[in-house]
């Protein structure tokens, strides 16, 4: 063990399996972080001799019940975690079978993987920082093992300088290599997902909103839009239960076309913008969209007026959105009419006889809902994140005993009464709102803006209502935190976020330059795919008209070639041949010529005695042209005279030594 791995070398790979393992650490199971790091301690007890090597059969019976146990603890998770989990736990096992440089090799390699599976989680310029450190780790692993020689103070400089070396060859080749679709597709891992459901109830909401993970950016080509105009729609939901509002059958059947480019062609008028969207993956379909938005190639419009993708949107993905002022809309049908008004037959009989007697007395259904909007304007009703929970009749319980609730609370309700009396309705499940970056012109968008609105159907068209802007009119203009009547229910729980202590200055302008980096890094970095590079490659082929952009990227590849070896093999640096060498070198093309070739390593003293016993020539005058040699070779205490005294003297005996034979 100690022959080829150093106690330097050991903690690297102990450091950087520690490192790998925490940043897997949310996908991987208990199971496997206990037996990784058992495996760890089992190889340091061993390098300091308290343990022997696990022996073969022990460890193929190992191999073979941790596999079988990893499966069954992750199969339902999907193909793609239960490769994760392999992979780690051949990672981990490797541990008890390092005995060789090319165990080390695997184990570096197989961290380069784990690496790459790293980054298909995140994103964000923070992670991928923390990725160079794991590929400083591994590569220092390679150098303690290869370049035991450079231990000690240069290590670190070697290392770093190996890295910056290869830093802007790395650099031209992202920039003007061609970008291919992947060969292969990844398998799609099934896991809890960040961000809106297909279905909500009272509550469901209020939990996303204590979040701030990001869920998606947007920047404008001209003007934003203004802030109460900022509705991001993702889903409609149109049937109710009695308890959750979720999608009719007919409206998923919708959705699953969606996924073969099948979609509503939209009529709109009126050009108002463009706006880019960079979503967060959440591993579904949806993309936030604002009222009227036409998509584009690789989306789908639904007969709701929200957008699909046609395909999962398992990584941070840009998309380039047309937004319209207007949208022609069809009357409903005798079925979506049936569909938008429908109520479980059970239930709310308070919430019933109220909107009963209020119609007796001649109120008009508009007005009804006009005065429900009053209540909640007027009376006791509160906006928080922590409502009191509700019964089975949770529309009677929120509108008549507790009157504290968020966005589905008041959502729901109002479209429950707005079917009662024969409205279509339906409730929207979105984003409300967003950061507005002013420097660098972009709208961040979090879990916390996350709401749930009304739309009901008037004149012709479907007219949205925010019932919550009636009980707490801040949530449109200002956002959550300035909305809630408890401003510490505001992301609890969430102490080392910096969106929770954004109200300290220097915390806040910290986390604003974080933002405006990590935007840059996702709109130049991780989103720079074919279409960006083809547009910089013509911008930049623009000044010189007579360059093709084929030409360009084979002139910068040759470029980067060349000036690669140039800096391997610095031709502008000559060896210096020292006068006693080239003396030696001349003794030794004349031997060579009669057969005597002087060995790799060999000594000038050995190369001496080798010519002398070959030639059967006297070894006093070999004898002395060596110790001369030595002498000036070695010998730091000559002075200049006595130097070029002895060089005279080695140039003498190398030609009597030509002379004898």
């Amino acid at each position: 063990m100690k022959a080829f791995l150093s106690r330097l070398g050991l903690l690297l790979i102990i450091l950087s399996y520690v490192v790998l393992l925490g940043a897997l650490y949310d996908h991987l199971s208990l199971f496997l972080i206990i037996l990784g790091l058992f495996c760890s301690g089992w190889r340091v007890a061993h390098f300091y001799e308290r343990v022997p090597m696990l022996a073969g059969r022990w460890l193929s019976l190992l191999t073979i019940t941790s596999s079988i146990i990893t499966i069954a603890l992750v199969y339902q998770l999907g193909v793609f975690n239960v490769m994760l989990h392999l992979i780690v736990l051949g990672f981990s096992l490797k541990f008890l079978e390092l005995k060789s440089i090319r165990d080390v090799h695997i184990f570096v390699n197989t961290g380069f993987v784990l690496l790459a599976l790293f980054l298909i989680f995140n994103y964000t310029i923070v992670m991928a920082l923390l990725g160079s450190l794991i590929i400083l780790m591994l590569l220092a692993i390679l150098l303690s093992v290869h370049g035991g020689f450079f231990l000690g103070n240069g290590f670190s400089k070697l290392l770093v300088k190996s890295c910056l070396l290869s830093l802007p060859l790395a650099l031209l080749l992202f920039v003007v290599i061609p970008r291919l679709p992947s060969l292969w597709k990844m398998p799609q891992q099934k896991q809890a997902t960040t961000g809106l459901s297909d279905s909500v109830t009272p509550g469901d909401i209020a939990e996303l909103s204590r979040s701030s993970e990001l869920a998606f950016r947007a920047s404008f080509a001209n003007t934003p839009v203004a802030e109460r105009d900022r509705y991001w729609r993702v889903m409609t939901l149109d049937h109710f239960d009695g308890r959750s509002w979720s999608q009719s059958q007919w409206h998923k059947e919708e959705q699953q076309s969606a996924k073969y480019s099948r979609g509503k062609n939209l009529t709109v008028s009126f050009f108002t913008d463009n706006y880019e969207l960079i979503v967060e993956p959440h591993f579904n379909y949806w993309i936030p969209a604002l009222d009227y938005s036409k998509a584009a190639v690789g989306q789908v419009n639904l007969s709701d007026y929200t957008l699909r993708s046609v395909k999962p949107i398992f990584k941070r993905e840009a998309f380039n959105i047309v937004l319209y002022q207007q949208i022609q809309v069809p009357s409903l049908t005798a079925r979506e009419q049936k569909q938008f008004t429908q109520l479980p037959t059970q239930g709310n009989e308070k919430t019933q006889e109220w909107v009963a007697t209020k119609l007796k007395q001649g109120l008009a259904k508009e007005a009804l809902m006009q005065q429900l909007l009053f209540q909640f304007r007027t009376q006791n009703y509160r906006y928080t994140l922590k409502p009191p929970p509700l019964g089975n009749d949770f529309v009677d319980d929120f509108l008549f005993s507790t009157l504290a609730g968020f966005c589905v609370h008041y959502a729901s309700s109002y479209l429950y009464v707005a079917r009662l009396v024969g409205i279509p309705a339906r409730m929207v499940t979105g984003y409300l709102g967003g950061e507005w970056q002013d420097q660098d012109k972009f709208l961040t968008v979090r879990q916390y803006d996350a709401h749930a609105w009304v739309e009901i159907w008037q004149g012709g068209r479907w007219q949205r209502v925010d019932p919550t802007a009636y009980v707490a009119p801040e949530r449109v203009e200002s956002g959550l935190e300035q909305s809630l009547s408890n401003r510490d229910e505001f992301l609890q729980g969430e102490y080392l976020s910096l969106q929770k202590w954004r109200n300290i200055k220097l915390l806040n302008q910290l986390r604003q330059k974080i933002e405006q980096i990590d935007y840059l890094w996702a709109t130049w970095v991780v989103n720079y795919d074919n279409k960006k590079q083809l547009a910089l490659m013509q911008a930049w082929l623009a000044k010189f008209p007579w360059l093709n952009l084929f030409s360009a990227v084979l002139i910068a590849m040759l470029c980067a070639f060349i000036v690669t070896l140039l800096f391997i093999f610095k031709p502008w640096i000559r060896v210096k041949i020292s006068a006693e060498d080239r003396i030696f070198l001349q003794l030794q093309r004349y031997y060579a010529n009669r057969g005597v070739i002087r060995k790799k390593g060999q000594t000038v003293t050995a190369f001496c005695q080798q010519a002398s016993h070959k030639f059967q020539l006297s070894a006093t005058h070999f004898t002395s042209f060596a110790d001369k040699y030595n002498s000036l070779k070695y010998d730091s205490n000559l002075s200049a005279n006595q130097r070029q005294k002895q060089l005279k003297q080695l140039a003498f005996i190398c030609k009597q030594l030509q002379k004898r034979q």
